[in-house]
């Protein structure tokens, strides 16, 4: 199945009352599906840009283009890890790796 199938799937579940879901993966650029309990969240933008965060902080992000931060520009490449001044640990990965993620821990959430 296709990651945008996946994502359509995903976001068409019937969710427990703690899981919020915002936008739709074809009409906004903006997706998200978030565990108010926790803050666990998935987000799809722009068909390019996908990322994921656990309950701990710890965020999976598709490869992006350099970034600047302390006045030094990051190159991220796929399995980079980088940890922010704040300790937040940013992983790069692919953003199929990112929505079998978010599939795997908002299956747990749906309405039997």
């Amino acid at each position: 199945m296709q990651t945008t199938q996946k994502i359509n799937e995903l976001l068409s579940k019937n969710y427990n009352s703690n899981i919020s879901i915002l936008g739709t993966h074809q009409a906004s650029i903006y997706t998200s599906i978030l565990d108010t309990d926790n803050g666990t969240i998935f987000i799809a933008s722009n068909y390019h840009l996908f990322s994921f965060k656990d309950q701990d902080r710890n965020y999976w992000l598709t490869v992006i283009k350099p970034f600047n931060e302390n006045g030094k520009e990051y190159h991220p490449k796929l399995d980079d890890l980088y940890t922010s001044n704040n300790g937040i640990k940013y992983r790069f990965t692919t953003r199929e790796i990112i929505v079998a993620m978010a599939i795997e821990y908002f299956e747990k959430h749906t309405k039997s």
